[in-house]
Formats: structure tokens, sequence, C-alpha cells
């Protein structure tokens, strides 16, 4: 107990939130095949940045694209597990304790070329 009585809340634990993203992402998908989506492709790779000459791994990239009710639709997942740091010629990549995930939806119309990004709060 904290001070005056309080108890203070857990922390939550990294490895709880990368699996928290990774159930919402997958909620998406699901989302999508209950209203009779169609996963095109789904695809995963590893995620690089690039460092003067050399091209570090820093994490993956899940994408899954989908059409529903002639709407174009690609998720995209990344997971950093390394940041960019130092500048000039002193940069490295540094493992972070905790992923970085970043969830992004994007939408077109079948005929269209143009994507627009969606909201996932929209989405929900």
């Amino acid at each position: 107990m904290g001070v005056g009585g309080e108890k203070k809340p857990m922390p939550e634990i990294p490895e709880t939130k990368a699996a928290a993203k990774d159930e919402a992402f997958e909620a998406i998908i699901d989302r999508i095949e209950a209203s009779g989506g169609e996963i095109l492709s789904d695809e995963l790779s590893p995620l690089y940045i690039s460092i003067g000459s050399q091209e570090l791994e820093i994490g993956t990239q899940r994408v899954v694209e989908c059409n529903l009710n002639k709407l174009d639709i690609q998720l995209t997942r990344n997971v950093e597990t390394h940041a960019l740091s130092g500048s000039g010629h002193q940069k490295s990549a540094d493992k972070l304790d905790m992923p970085r995930v970043k969830i992004t939806m994007k939408q077109k119309s079948e005929l269209s070329e143009t994507w627009q990004v969606v909201d996932l709060e929209d989405f929900a």
C-alpha cells in the first residue's frame, strides 16, 4: 500500500501491451472476415533501417490485404524492437525495453488507385 492507504496500480508489463496490440490487429481481421470479407494476402517481413551504408533489422512488418464489399483494405502492423539513436557517424540501433507497435489501416475502392487512411477508432 502507498501513502495514505492508496494502492498503486501494477505497471503493465511489455509482453502484455504487445499481446494486446496483436489481439487488436487479429480482431480487425476477424471482423472483416465475419462481415464476408476475403483475405487476399497476408505477408510478414523484416523491418529495416539504414545507418550509413548498412541496413539493420529493427523489427517486423505484417501487411494484410482484404476485400470487403468492393472495398480494398490494407492493414499494416509494424513492431519495432530497436530504435535509432545518436547522430552523424555515431548512429546505432539500440534494443527497446518494450516493442513499439503501430497499426495502420487504409482503404480504397476496387476501381481507385488512391488509398485513404482510416482512423481505427471509426472502424471499431
